[in-house]
Order: C-alpha cells, then structure tokens, then sequence
C-alpha cells in the first residue's frame, strides 16, 4: 500500500486543542481556579489539606494547556488569593500575617503555579505551530496534487526499490487514469497494471537501463509504447532519478511524458523517407538507362550518318573530277558549298560521337598534366606557330581522371583561347593550377574576345554557338564536353570574363593522393 499523506502522520496535530479567544480563556481560567476551590473548601473537612491542593494544581494545569500561559498565571493568583482568603485563619478575609509554614506553602504554590503556566502555555504554542505547519502541508500537498494531477500530456510518481530488485509505487498522480486508463489504487495493489502495459519486447530494454542507472548512479530514461485497454499504443518518455534515503530504502522519483504525436510523426517521417529513398533509387535506375540508351543510340545514329555523308562526299568530288571541264562556274561553286557543309556536318558527327563517349570505358587512374599539356600544344603547334600565340604553364599537380578525357578539356580550353581572338590580337595564353585539399583547381586565362555574363551558362550546352561559322569556325560541342568530363569526375567549371579582354575559365579534378596533411 501507499504511504500515506505527511500531513496524516503528524500526530501533533491530531492532539492540538483549537484555540480559545483571549477573554474566553481569562474567564475559562477563572471559572476552573473559582470552581477547584469550591470543592476544596468542601472537601478539605474529609480529606485534609494535602489532596484539595492538587485541585488548585490541576485548575491551574488546564487553563495553561487550553488557554495558554497568561491565563493559566491568572488561576494561579486567584487560587493563592483564594486560598488566603478561604483557607488561611481567620476564614473568609485576607490577611498578610502568616505562618512560617504558611508563607512557604504559600510560596510554593505560586513557584509551582508560575512554573505550570510557562510549560502549559510552551506546550500550547508548540501544539498550536505543528497545526499551523500540518495545514500548511495539507495546503502544498493540495496543490502538488492539482498540478501533476493536472498535468497536460504527463504524469509524476515515486516508486520504492525493494529488495530483489521489484518495485512498488507509493505515489502516482491522478492523470495516469486519464493517459493510461489504470487508476493510482490499481497502480498501488499491483505495480504489474502499469508495467504490463509495456510492450513485452521493450520490457527487457527496460529492466537494463533501469539496472544501469542503478550501477552508475545516472538518470534513467528510456521511450515504450504502452497498449491501453482498448487496443491503442501510447509512447511514454520515462525519466526518473534514483534517491538513497539515510535508512536505507531506495526512492525513485519520475515524470511521464506522452510523446505518441512526436513519434508517429518520426515513424511517419521515416516511412515517407523510405518511400521517397526507393522512388529515387528506381527512378535513378530508369535515368541511368535512358542515360545508356541515349548515349547508345547517339552512338550508333552518329556512326551510321558517316556512311551516307561519307557517299555523298565521294560523289561529288568525283563529279567534280570528271565532269569539271563541263561545269560551268556557278556550278563548280555550288559543289564547293555542299561538300564544305558535309564536312561540317561530318565535323559534328565526330564532335557528337565524342559526347556520346563521354560515359563508356573511362580509364581513371593517376595523371600528370603538364605531359598531357604538352601533348596539347603539340597538336596545336601549327595554329600557335600561324598566330605568333604565346603559351605559358606553370607547376600542374597530378590528379585522378582519365588522361585522354584530360586532354580533350585542355585541347578546347586553350584551343578557344587562342582561337576566339581579335584580328589585330597576339593570343596569350596561361594555363595555373593549385592544390585545395583533396581536389586540384586549374585556371586557362586568355586574352581573347571575352564572354558576355548572359551568355556564361549557355556557352556549355550542346551545339551551342554565340558566333557564325564565317567568324569562328567550330561545332558547338566543345564547351560541352569539357563540362560533362568536368562532373564526371566530380568538379565543377565556372569562368570569369571580360568583354573585349578575355576569359579565365576555372575547373577542379580530384588530386591524385588525396587530402593533404
């Protein structure tokens, strides 16, 4: 069973006489003192004088503990005033003439008188405090009990450790009917009628953070769904904190909290992630296909356009060949265009195969850019030697990618750079590179036309051109390419650009050793 109230344990209270008005107890002392010496002038003719003193005496003792210490000092000089004047020879008058004995009775009397006043009235008071501080306690009590009784979404209760490591509760708040559907007298029988409504697999859970919390002297705590009676599941957050009484018992002193909302929407959260995870992975899967199949049908569609174009070509420079003396002028220019424009076209054909390459049979493993570099202006050695172009590098650190794929970005970068240039212009052009981490950032500055900034993120889409074939000549995949290569690896390209003056275009690959120290 519960322990009971504080309140009800103070006996003090219990026996606290209520208090009396303070001329009620004047008059109450006066009454008692007048009445015990009645009775001692009657009965001092049967009993002598020693047993009616006691009368006085207990007169005296009453009003001490009823009214308290003054009126209990106002019986006593009545009763020694009352005894002078009844008792004292002569009889019934006063006077100040007495005996040796008398005067020393006389003084005792009062000394004993005045000495059961003080305890009487100490005793009152003490009596009259432990009822104050008893109401009082009834009255915080009254509150703690509305509050956790009251509490929204919560309870409180003290749970007593007994040896063998079971549990009894000794206080449970009100609102456990209302979260759990058990009341605080079922909870106190049988402690089982709120463990039992853990779900039997979170039980020993349970019982282990409880058995820890013990050992190392730390809060316990822990979340479990509880199943009420009617079926339903409440997630209950328990947190309660161990206090050794100096007798040795084991309190446990704990809040309740109904957190059901917070974890279905978790569990509800998690389940959406789920869901929202496998679309995304199957949809992944379907882009990935159509990624391979796009890329598998650029490759064929390109390989069989050569063929045609290819037909085409050899005709009709074999027109020209044979049948050019009977051509007139006008004739032989417009063999010259169509086979100009097939091959461009066969240009854009070999520029859409190596997009379409781009994702089959990359080759990652460690390069070093600077012999790529050189390869580079190796092949564009007659277009740097027919401009007078200068070409600058400095230190390239090794990196992680695909050494032809590096050398398409490098072969298009500086080849802009040195093709996308004023006339009367000689083309510069430095090709830096820094460490930053685990990745390596390159710069290729030119000093060329330069870039408008509407055009920035255009200029990397596919057959993208900001200019006329008779301007600059070129596909339009270039950029592109260079951009796909780029975040295949995992970078990322951005350029910085002034009109008329040049542009600085910026990438990262991955360094070839990793993060540095």
């Amino acid at each position: 069973m519960p322990l009971p109230p504080i309140s009800e344990s103070l006996m003090p209270d219990q026996a606290a006489p209520t208090p009396v008005d303070p001329r009620s107890g004047y008059l109450l002392a006066a009454l008692l003192a007048g009445a015990a010496l009645i009775l001692r002038q009657a009965l001092t003719p049967v009993l002598g004088n020693d047993l009616p003193y006691l009368l006085s005496l207990l007169a005296i003792t009453t009003s001490a503990v009823i009214a308290g210490e003054r009126p209990a000092l106002l019986a006593t000089l009545l009763s020694a005033a009352g005894i002078n004047f009844l008792v004292t020879q002569p009889r019934f008058r006063f006077t100040l003439v007495l005996s040796l004995s008398e005067s020393v009775g006389l003084l005792l009397f009062l000394l004993v008188g005045i000495g059961i006043s003080w305890l009487g009235g100490k005793h009152l008071a003490t009596l009259q405090q432990a009822r104050a501080g008893a109401q009082a306690l009834r009255e915080r009590e009254a509150q703690l009990r509305a509050l956790t009784d009251n509490l929204p979404g919560a309870m409180t209760y003290q749970a007593e450790r007994l040896p063998g490591g079971t549990t009894r509760f000794l206080y449970v708040s009100g609102s456990v009917q209302r979260l759990l559907g058990v009341s605080p007298a079922q909870v106190y029988s049988d402690s089982g009628e709120l463990y039992g409504l853990i779900l039997p697999e979170y039980l020993p859970a349970v019982l282990e953070a409880e058995e820890r919390a013990v050992r190392l002297g730390t809060t316990f705590e822990i979340e479990v769904p509880m199943r009420l009676a009617d079926g339903n599941r409440r997630w209950m957050h328990l947190a309660s904190s161990l206090r050794r009484l100096p007798n040795g018992r084991e309190l446990w002193d704990g809040v309740a909290f109904n957190v059901t909302e917070r974890r279905e929407a978790q569990e509800a959260l998690q389940a959406l992630n789920t869901a929202l995870e496998e679309r995304v992975a199957e949809r992944t899967e379907q882009l990935v296909r159509s990624n391979q199949e796009l890329e598998q049908f650029a490759y064929v569609a390109s390989h069989d356009l050569k063929a045609p174009l290819r037909t085409i070509t050899s005709f009709l420079q074999l027109l020209e060949r044979r049948y050019g003396d009977q051509l007139d002028e006008r004739a032989t220019t417009y063999i010259q265009h169509v086979v100009e424009a097939a091959a461009r076209m066969n240009l854009l054909i070999d520029d859409l195969l190596a997009y379409a390459r781009l994702g089959r049979e990359r080759k990652v493993g460690r390069v070093e850019p600077e012999k790529v570099l050189q390869d580079v202006l190796n092949n564009l050695h007659s277009l740097i030697e027919e401009r007078g172009a200068r070409v600058e590098a400095g230190l390239l650190p090794p990196v992680q990618t695909d050494e032809t794929q590096l050398r398409q970005v490098l072969q298009n970068l500086v080849g802009n750079g040195l093709k996308f240039q004023p006339p009367d212009r000689v083309p510069e052009v430095q090709v830096r590179a820094e460490r930053q981490g685990d990745r390596v950032r390159f710069a290729v500055q030119d000093n060329g036309i330069g870039i408008e900034p509407e055009y920035h993120e255009r200029i990397f889409g596919v057959f993208q051109r900001l200019h006329t074939r008779s301007q600059y000549a070129g596909s339009g995949v270039g950029l592109a390419i260079v951009k796909r290569i780029v975040e295949e690896d995992g970078g990322h390209i951005e350029l910085h650009s002034i009109p008329t003056e040049g542009t600085t275009f910026f990438f990262t690959l991955p360094a070839a050793d990793g993060p540095t120290s």
